[in-house]
């Protein structure tokens, strides 16, 4: 009786701990193949914005002196002060040029902590993600734009060429279309994974502050490196908006035939000794 009884204790434990095993194998697979995703996607994305913009160079620059004689009007043209400043002190130039060759990495850990403590919110932030893609592709063709750091004129600088990391690289599996700086999507991405760190982390309010930081320090990076303008950060977040609209009136799941509706897992039943009361309601 002992022996059975103890044999029936140490079998409900290893199907507990294999309930549990499951989500965490579960989460690292879902993570694994949406980030993959991702990365073929994002270069897919490349690869569309460099080959379908041609004329980028022949009226990228007209639209950057365009695009400064705006921001003069309006007074907001702070990016070469901004620039000047960050490259006074070293040490911070470089980190703002790691932090801008990393952000999608950043992106990525976004992903993580919303998957594993806010999945269901992740699944609508995700979405939104991927039709800021779609929604930010044609304005590249609309509208090309040489980005500050190719207008010395006025007094720009490419701090990643002077300090690296080498971002521009040609070596990549697709380079980068260089005049493609309005939508900065830098800052449309950056703020969508801002989203699902703050649902992730909504305790004393500590994935919020944190959400704010990451989109603030990449907005003064994304200036101060001379890769994207004020109205640039302005058209990335433009894009989000437009996407969190879309997305709202998108179906919740869309009707295809090879999605199916995933069952949750349920614990295996354990069986449970009875006690000299429930014997005695049996009894009964």
């Amino acid at each position: 009786m002992a022996t059975s009884r103890t044999n029936g204790r140490l079998t409900a434990h290893r199907d507990a701990a294999a309930t549990t095993r499951r989500p965490v194998l579960l989460v690292i697979a879902t993570f694994v193949a949406n980030i993959l995703a991702f990365m073929l996607l994002f270069q897919v994305y490349k690869l569309v914005r460099k080959t379908f913009i041609q004329r980028a160079e022949v009226v990228g620059f007209d639209h950057a002196h365009q695009i400064v004689d705006i921001q003069q009007r309006l007074h907001i043209f702070i990016e070469p002060g901004l620039q000047k400043w960050a490259m006074s002190h070293e040490w911070l130039i470089r980190s703002l040029n790691w932090y801008y060759a990393g952000f999608m990495w950043g992106f990525y850990l976004c992903c993580l902590a919303a998957m594993i403590y806010s999945p269901e919110r992740y699944r609508e932030l995700r979405r939104v993600f991927l039709l800021t893609m779609v929604l930010a592709l044609p304005w590249y063709v609309i509208y090309p734009l040489a980005p500050p750091r190719f207008m010395p004129e006025y007094g720009f600088f490419d701090t990643l060429k002077l300090y690296g990391p080498n971002y521009f690289k040609e070596g990549g599996m697709v380079t980068a279309n260089q005049f493609a700086a309005m939508p900065s999507m830098h800052i449309g991405w950056t703020t969508v994974g801002a989203f699902m760190l703050a649902a992730a982390i909504p305790y004393r309010r500590i994935g919020p502050t944190l959400a704010v930081l990451h989109v603030s320090i990449m907005t003064i990076t994304v200036m101060a490196t001379g890769n994207h303008y004020v109205l640039d950060a302005i058209g990335g977040w433009m894009i989000v908006g437009a996407a969190f609209l879309v997305a709202r009136r998108l179906p919740a799941q869309f009707p295809f035939p090879w999605v199916n509706k995933r069952e949750p897992i349920v614990p295996p039943d354990i069986a449970v000794p009875a006690t000299s009361s429930s014997r005695a309601i049996s009894a009964r």
